[in-house]
């Protein structure tokens, strides 16, 4: 106590502003499956604010998991409200991470989209202040039934890994975002309220999903309220919080505009809002979500269905405890609650020792890395795990310097650090850097330094998420183990750095992942994981090749770039596996590169035979280093408001030979949302040119004899909409205009050339398509369209069709989703002027990267029109 005594005087003697300084101390989340370091700093976590909203967490064992199908599909403000307002442990289960969306920030779909919209999730936690989970399902694109998303997704896999969740979060409430019925919208949606009711049931049940952890029982489960009729329970989240200075509502909408790929950027409205929802298996209203449940710290023996006496008395002691805090804590001297919550760990620590009921002991676990990360910010304890290089090569090694920044002296004192590793890789104590290196070590005056040496074992696999570490089992992703991280969004940081204080005579251990730091010169410091990479990667220029069928030998250049990621100089040979019949030469296949990042490329001539036959034709790059083989292609997720991530796949082209003409016509191209018809253009051998804003303003427009226009780019492209008069003018003159698929917006601001409303789809892409007049030239020249172009179609048909149209437009094609109406509008074209516009909602933007040859077929078709014409 005389210690304690002297820190207190210490305190009292210091001005204002130099407490507050005390207390915005950064806030590590140790239980929490979120990354340290993500790129949002919510402030609602650090500082005074921080320390307030922990230490109400502290006096609750309240929980609640929200259960939707896809990234922005939870009820933020709900969660929010949850998390930050009832200070209730609160997470969200989305079933996938949206790989099947479309990207508004780049080209990125599929499994990589999924990575950034896992990320997205991640950063819109850290502001709305809630855990995140998922399934292995993978989003496989929009579904208009629940007897799809059943046919794609293995009830029992999506089922147990939902149990999983569960079982691991244990939640004493459970809210289903959907109802399983057709009034969700989605098919996705609908599976996700069939399988929330059946998760909550099997979750208490031993005999089912017994890979999935140990039993647990849902209190109560609620489903959201949509639609007619009042709620039973209506949750203001509207309400403003004097300690956050922001309603909840206002934090969720920031935290929702966190789902940038998605275009879900909303105003932070003030004032009341609502959400609904109603309890399963009761009529009665009620006025929160934990009525009825003893949410208190001494509510958690019955809530685990312990009823042991010493845990029963652990219990109290704890809350009782932690009252006690909670009464006493006074913002201007925060370091007077600081020997409570060391007590209150040593409590919790001999609770979680002593019981022998899971639910419990998980329980008291919670509350120790809670009790740390509070101590964390009373005593101003800041730790920094900082390494040499954000990448490392196996069989290298890299430098780690851990350093602990304490405000309270007297108080906490670092007593030892060491590095955790996976096994097999080496540490060893080093000496400091001799002089400063940027990021790495500076001169921070610290409390305490121990420097390391990591070194990589020789057959270590690169860093990567771990659900994408095996291919894909259809619409499942594919998962490695057993381990505790699976349903997380990434596997935990490795290394991290385990720091041992002494703080007021108790032990305690700080975690810290192991980062680079860098400052980057417009957005100041950044922080990366540590991330092991192959020693070289290999990447070829072309993933796709298209060959149109010839009578004659055909030659086309493939590219392979060959890169340096080790800190040595690596040399080896290029070479190229391919078909028997196939050759390739080179005028050199060697390569020498000294220095990491050092890129090499070589040129491969490739002759395809005479008359290869219609297929498709994998060609593999590899480079030969020594006795090591590197084959495959390093692929960086970077943008500025996610952590950036690599994934890997083999260096491959897959060359598509079939029967394609296309007559030789100018193309401008107006990009939209990130899609890659321009690179298929370009691969029919058309020139195609990117019209910028400038060109759409004021450029010569009849330089082209077609202008082809991007999906959604009414949306991300105000040039666009601003400029399309010109473009109508160009078809006037006699210009060919083709629109890509374009959302509602598109007909509504008056932008098509006639009348019109956009509005369904067609999601099923073995969708059976009509040609409605089989002898107009779109199917005839150059190329000659049948039904079978429309075979092995992937994800959709179409999007966003033209409805209710002017009569001035032409059907070309019908197709529709069993049992719904004809469906008319997915290619229409339209006499402009001396001109033709043309509107195809077919999904080429995803059937043309894929190789799809009847969508190039199609399109050679439509970018051949003037020419049909002549």
């Amino acid at each position: 106590m005389r210690v304690y005594r002297m820190i207190i005087m210490q305190y009292r003697k210091a001005s204002l502003f130099v407490i507050v300084a005390v207390c915005i101390a950064t806030l590590l989340f140790l239980s929490n499956p979120i990354p340290a370091n993500a790129q949002i700093r919510a402030v609602y976590d650090r500082g005074a604010t921080g320390l307030g909203q922990m230490l109400k967490r502290l006096n609750t064992s309240a929980s609640v998991l929200m259960i939707g199908a896809h990234p922005d599909d939870e009820d933020t403000a709900l969660l929010t409200y949850l998390a930050r307002g009832e200070n209730a442990r609160t997470a969200y289960l989305s079933l996938t991470r949206g790989d099947g969306g479309q990207n508004i920030l780049g080209t990125e779909l599929g499994e990589s989209l999924g990575l950034i919209r896992t990320e997205e999730l991640i950063q819109a936690r850290r502001l709305d202040g809630a855990e995140q989970y998922f399934t292995r399902a993978y989003d496989y694109g929009f579904s208009k039934t629940l007897a799809e998303a059943k046919q794609k997704w293995d009830e029992r896999i999506v089922l147990c890994d939902t149990v999983r969740v569960i079982r691991k979060f244990r939640p004493l409430v459970v809210v289903s975002q959907f109802s399983g019925t057709t009034a969700d919208g989605h098919g996705q949606h609908q599976y996700s309220g069939y399988i929330s009711p059946l998760a909550v049931k099997a979750a208490s049940d031993a005999g089912q999903c017994t890979e999935s952890g140990p039993v647990w029982t849902v209190r109560k489960f609620y489903v959201r309220h949509r639609g007619a009729g009042e709620a039973r329970l209506r949750i203001n989240t509207g309400k403003y919080d004097s300690l956050l200075g922001r309603s909840y509502f206002e934090i969720a909408m920031e935290a929702r505009s966190q789902h940038r790929s998605q275009e879900q950027g909303v105003l932070e409205l003030k004032g009341e809002q609502f959400s609904a929802m109603n309890l399963i298996g009761s009529e009665a209203r009620e006025t929160g979500i934990f009525d009825g449940i003893d949410s208190s710290i001494t509510g958690a023996a019955a809530n685990t269905d312990n009823s042991e006496p010493s845990t029963r008395q652990s219990l109290k002691e704890l809350g009782d405890l932690i009252e006690r805090v909670s009464g006493e804590f006074d913002i201007r001297t925060p370091e007077k609650i600081l020997i409570h919550l060391v007590n209150a760990y040593g409590i919790a620590s001999k609770g979680a020792g002593q019981t022998s009921v899971p639910g419990t002991k998980a329980f008291f676990d919670r509350k120790k890395s809670e009790l740390t990360e509070v101590i964390q910010l009373v005593a101003g304890i800041q730790t920094d795990a900082l390494a040499d290089r954000e990448t490392v090569v196996p069989g290298e090694s890299f430098s780690v310097a851990v350093k602990t920044f304490v405000a309270l002296k007297l108080a906490a004192k670092t007593k030892s650090a060491k590095i955790i590793t996976p096994p097999r890789w080496t540490i060893t104590q080093a000496e400091a850097p001799n002089a400063p290196t940027q990021g790495f070590f500076r001169r921070e005056t610290g409390d305490f330094a121990a420097h390391f040496t990591i070194g990589v074992p020789s057959d270590a696999m690169p860093t990567e998420p771990y659900w994408l570490a095996e291919p894909r089992d259809r619409d499942l992703f594919r998962w490695r183990d057993n381990d505790d991280y699976l349903t997380l969004p990434f596997h935990p940081p490795i290394p991290t750095a385990e720091v041992t204080m002494d703080i007021l005579g108790t032990e305690i251990v700080f975690r810290q992942p192991v980062e680079y730091r860098y400052a980057d010169d417009t957005r100041g410091e950044i922080r990366r994981f540590v991330n092991v990479v192959p020693m070289a990667s290999v990447e070829l220029d072309q993933p796709l090749l298209i060959v149109p069928y010839s009578d004659k030998p055909q030659i086309r250049k493939l590219v392979m770039t060959v890169i340096n990621h080790s800190n040595k100089a690596v040399t080896g040979t290029a070479s190229l596996n391919i078909d028997n019949e196939w050759k390739y030469e080179t005028s050199a296949a060697t390569f020498n590169l000294n220095k990491p990042g050092e890129r090499s490329t070589i040129t491969f001539n490739v002759t395809i035979p005479a008359k290869a036959k219609a297929g498709s034709y994998p060609i593999t790059g590899q480079a030969m280093i020594g006795e090591a083989l590197g084959s495959t292609t390093l692929y960086t997720i970077s943008y500025p408001h996610i952590q950036t991530h690599r994934i890997y796949r083999r260096a491959k082209t897959e060359v598509q030979v079939f029967d394609l003409k296309v007559e030789p016509v100018k193309v401008g191209y107006v990009f939209g949302s990130g899609d890659r018809v321009a690179d298929a253009i370009r691969q029919m051998g058309l020139d195609v040119e990117m019209l910028n804003e400038k060109q759409l303003a004021s450029g010569n427009l009849s330089l082209y004899d077609v202008i082809v226009v991007g999906i959604r780019a009414s949306e991300v492209r105000p040039d666009f909409a601003a400029n399309n008069q010109r473009l109508l003018e160009f078809a006037r003159n006699g210009g060919t205009l083709i629109v890509q698929y374009q959302r509602p917006g598109y007909a509504g601001q008056g932008l098509t050339p006639y009348p019109t409303q956009i509005g369904p789809r067609v999601v099923d892409e073995n969708a059976p398509v009509t040609i409605l007049d089989p002898t107009h030239s779109m199917f005839n020249f150059p190329n000659k369209i049948t039904d079978a172009d429309f075979a092995g179609w992937v994800q959709e048909r179409n999007l966003y069709n033209f409805s209710m149209m002017d009569a001035k437009y032409t059907d070309l094609l019908e197709s529709h989703d069993p049992g719904e109406a004809e469906n008319k509008g997915g290619l229409v074209i339209a006499d402009v002027g001396k001109g033709k516009f043309i509107y195809c909602s077919y999904s080429l933007f995803r059937q043309l990267p894929a190789g799809v040859s009847g969508a190039y077929r199609l399109l050679a078709n439509m970018l051949s029109q003037p020419k049909a014409r002549m």
